[in-house]
């Protein structure tokens, strides 16, 4: 039972680092429709997009090739947890807590969750 734990393990880090590396590469192909969730009060919406995707690409491309893997997630977590306190938090609090955006709030804690557990368990 242990060795599938184990597999299993090794595995969903690459799909974690699958679901980063699409996430990256839509921050790209669909850079106008991102940067309209950006809020107003931060400049430069279309930089921000393009510097979240190649991060979004860096941090897959670090946990597949086992290059500071370590780092990669944990700053992919940090990033994940700014935009959970610059877009989601506010639109919750704008929208009364509406079920959209609560569900997608939880999907980036859950995703921030998921890269601070693999900074916690990578070796360098």
């Amino acid at each position: 039972m242990n060795n599938v734990i184990k597999r299993v393990g090794f595995v969903s880090k690459y799909f974690f680092a699958g679901i980063m590396l699409v996430y990256g590469i839509q921050h790209f192909m669909y850079s106008n429709f991102v940067a309209r969730m950006i809020p107003g009060w931060v400049p430069f919406h279309h930089f921000w997009v393009y510097f979240t995707g190649s991060g979004l690409i860096a941090a897959a491309a670090s946990i597949v090739l086992n290059w500071n893997a370590k780092w990669g997630c944990f700053f992919l977590g940090v990033m994940i947890w700014v935009f959970i306190l610059i877009i989601h938090v506010p639109n919750l609090i704008n929208d009364h807590f509406s079920a959209g955006d609560l569900t997608s709030a939880c999907s980036d804690l859950g995703l921030a969750s998921c890269a601070f557990m693999l900074s916690g368990i990578l070796k360098n």
